[in-house]
């Protein structure tokens, strides 16, 4: 045991005398293996020497192994060599594994097969977790782009294979973690949600009109839309626009979260006007029966209660308008003048009597 003190004892006598600067019954701290010898006297004055050999064993070289450095609430094991058994402060167990959470000077005290020890300390440092960002939530319409980039740490590492500070398009709305490591080779974790807004859809009716009609309504329908940017318009905040040009009109939308939907389209027919034609002009005497007959449409309607293709006696000269619709329910019309000539006054003279 380190600076062990030894008290030598004489018996079997009155007196004793001890080399080497040795007082009977005092202790004192023996530097070296030697042989001390005591001379006893009795009470007749008679003496006779002894000899004890104090052994003096070196102390264990103890050690406590190299400092640490961990992150906190890391893992240390603490493991001491140089003696046979070892005692640690702090609570500690040689050889097993605890977790370090301040920085702090651990000592051990080794024990020999002599009984002797020594002591020896060593620094485990616990180094604080790098207070890592994923930044700020972020939302994107479907189909456009976001860039995660980490901050607090020296690297970082995400999940879901992105890449820090490289630009994705995510599919679906999404919690992405990043691991930020320092220069300690302590990491820190931070989430950040991305939000994948769909589209908005929209639909456009189409329409058909006639040569000469008033323009057609296009109305642009869907659940969502805010705005609408109508082709050739400008910013819209109407969903209707008119047009009596054949063609498309396509429409944009947007809604509340700014997301655009693809362009949607409605259709205009613009139909020619029927070629209607009344006939050829008709003269018939007075008294006689007309029949008018529209051709170059579907169906005919007449003016003065005259039916088509049904034979009538005009009473009068009269300029007779036919209205003719197609299937496309476009209407053209014609005249034709139906002439009614006066009947001739005829006379046989008068009447002869013959005797």
């Amino acid at each position: 045991m380190q600076d062990a003190a030894v008290t030598l004892s004489g018996s079997g006598a009155t007196t004793y005398v001890w080399d080497n600067s040795v007082t009977n019954g005092t202790s004192f701290t023996p530097t070296a293996t030697a042989t001390y010898t005591v001379t006893g006297t009795d009470g007749n004055g008679c003496s006779n020497t002894d000899q004890v050999v104090v052994t003096v064993n070196s102390l264990p070289t103890v050690s406590a192994g190299a400092d640490q450095a961990v992150c906190d609430g890391g893992a240390v094991t603490l493991s001491g060599a140089g003696a046979s058994t070892y005692a640690w402060d702090n609570g500690v167990t040689d050889g097993s594994a605890f977790a370090a959470n301040t920085t702090t000077t651990y000592t051990v005290t080794g024990t020999d097969a002599n009984n002797c020890t020594a002591t020896d300390q060593l620094v485990v440092t616990v180094n604080a977790l790098p207070t890592v960002s994923a930044g700020a939530d972020q939302a994107v319409c479907d189909g456009g782009t976001v860039t995660l980039s980490g901050s607090g740490a020296s690297t970082y590492a995400w999940d879901n294979g992105i890449t820090d500070g490289t630009t994705f398009t995510p599919t679906a709305t999404a919690t992405y973690t990043v691991t930020g490591t320092d220069g300690n080779g302590c990491t820190g974790t931070d989430q950040v949600d991305v939000t994948v807004n769909n589209l908005p859809t929209v639909t456009v009716n189409d329409a058909t009109i006639c040569t000469g009609d008033a323009a057609a309504t296009f109305t642009a329908t869907s659940s969502t839309a805010t705005s609408w940017l109508w082709s050739g318009q400008g910013t819209g905040t109407n969903a209707t626009t008119t047009g009596a040009t054949a063609g498309n009109y396509s429409v944009v939308v947007t809604d509340n979260n700014n997301c655009q939907s693809s362009s949607a389209s409605g259709v205009l027919t613009v139909n020619a006007l029927p070629t209607v034609s009344a006939g050829a002009d008709q003269a018939v005497c007075d008294g006689g029966a007309v029949t008018l007959s529209g051709s170059g449409a579907s169906t005919y309607s007449w003016d003065n209660g005259v039916t088509d293709g049904t034979a009538f006696t005009p009473t009068a000269t009269t300029t007779y308008t036919v209205t003719g619709t197609d299937g496309n329910g476009c209407i053209g019309t014609d005249n034709v003048d139906v002439t009614v000539n006066t009947l001739p006054t005829v006379s046989a003279g008068a009447d002869v009597s013959c005797l």
